[in-house]
């Protein structure tokens, strides 16, 4: 299964161009390289203090919500499912709540250095328009309205790979590689408007994907994490753009 996000709401970030030194903002600690419980400390207070509203200073965009204009969560042709589901006008919340516990590597030289976090969150939820036609694991479904998907107690995990773009002297960076795992006690589907609006047919739908919850996450699990993969590279991309791997650290 491979997701395909079709178009995202920030602007596309590329290989950047550094035409001016930006000053990194004092609003965010700078730890020495290494030094994971600072890394760990400082990733959640820039989480809890702006992902509602941003920090333009240090070209950290507004995260809660994260709004995409379209995700694909299946083509039809992947495990147990023979479904094509997509989802329109997405609403990603509850990243602000993700709280780092422990960090590895940010070592000195990001050319031989690991970049991973790990934490949880209580709650991350989809909300959509969402699209469905054909079959999830044993029942055909079809439909198109509202999706509210939620993950409740949720393990966290991101690493990256940074490509290197040195210049005056700085390494700047662009993440070349990024993966996220997510691993939820419990996931909780809401789709309204199935078997055009058939209640009783709706309903009995609702209630076994929930009841079968961790089958159908077998199945969508690549594409949520793949979802969540590509929000945060472009968080650190739009943020690379502007500052040097030195600019970050306390070198």
């Amino acid at each position: 299964m491979r997701l395909y996000i079709l178009s995202l709401s920030l602007v596309a970030v590329c290989i950047p161009q550094h035409t001016k030194a930006a000053t990194f903002p004092a609003e965010i600690h700078r730890c020495h390289p290494g030094e994971t419980d600072c890394i760990v400390q400082t990733a959640n207070d820039l989480l809890g203090s702006y992902a509602r509203k941003g920090l333009p200073a240090a070209s950290f965009p507004v995260v809660e919500p994260f709004h995409l204009k379209k995700v694909q969560l299946t083509d039809g042709h992947s495990g147990s499912l023979n479904l094509k589901f997509s989802l329109r006008d997405v609403d990603v919340v509850g990243l602000s709540t993700v709280k780092f516990d422990r960090a590895v590597g940010f070592s000195p030289d990001p050319a031989t250095s690991k970049f991973e976090l790990y934490g949880s969150l209580p709650k991350l939820t989809i909300r959509s328009k969402y699209n469905a036609d054909g079959r999830i694991l044993i029942l055909p479904i079809q439909g198109d309205g509202d999706a509210d998907i939620s993950f409740e107690n949720v393990k966290f995990s991101t690493k990256f790979k940074p490509a290197l773009h040195p210049k005056n002297g700085k390494m700047f960076l662009t993440v070349d590689k990024l993966k996220v795992l997510l691993e939820p006690q419990r996931m909780n589907i809401k789709l309204a408007n199935l078997f055009n609006g058939d209640q009783a047919l709706g309903s009995h739908m609702n209630q076994f994907l929930n009841e079968n919850w961790s089958d159908v996450w077998v199945e969508l699990q690549p594409a949520v994490q793949s979802t969540i993969s590509d929000i945060i590279k472009i968080i650190l991309d739009n943020m690379f753009k502007d500052f040097a791997y030195q600019d970050f650290m306390d070198i």
